[in-house]
């Protein structure tokens, strides 16, 4: 018996044009999640005028000395605002490295789609940034 599954589409943040149709072109499934997962993360609270508690809290600890307590923050921040705001992923595991000499820390998250089997990482780079 086939399984079902379901099919994501957003909207292409680059906003080019579909050669065939002239609209706006899109991005599907596992593209569509990964995007999704990162605009969650670098949004910060009350930064959406309609939607003002979509976001994190990951860009206000980048400020804070790169140690464990810190990293650990960061991991609870970003479970949270996955499990928040991101419903087409199961959130598997985050590894998270701090690069002191990039000041930055390297950020992998590994989901599921729902319904789905096969494992995705999303591998980002948090900076500061004023």
């Amino acid at each position: 018996m086939p399984t079902y599954s379901k099919g994501y589409r957003d909207l292409d943040f680059d906003f080019i044009s579909n050669p065939v149709t002239g609209d706006v072109a899109t991005v599907g499934d596992i593209n569509s999640v990964k995007r999704g997962i990162s605009n969650v993360l670098l949004t910060e609270n009350r930064e959406r005028l309609f939607n003002p508690e979509l976001g994190s809290g990951v860009k206000n600890l980048l400020f804070e000395p790169m140690t464990d307590l810190t990293i650990e923050r960061l991991e609870n921040e970003i479970t949270a605002a996955i499990t928040a705001w991101e419903d087409r992923a199961q959130l598997l595991e985050i590894g998270i490295k701090s690069e002191p000499e990039y000041n930055r820390y390297r950020v992998a998250v590994i989901f599921r789609l729902v319904n789905q089997i096969e494992d995705q990482t999303l591998e980002l780079f948090l900076t500061r940034e004023r």
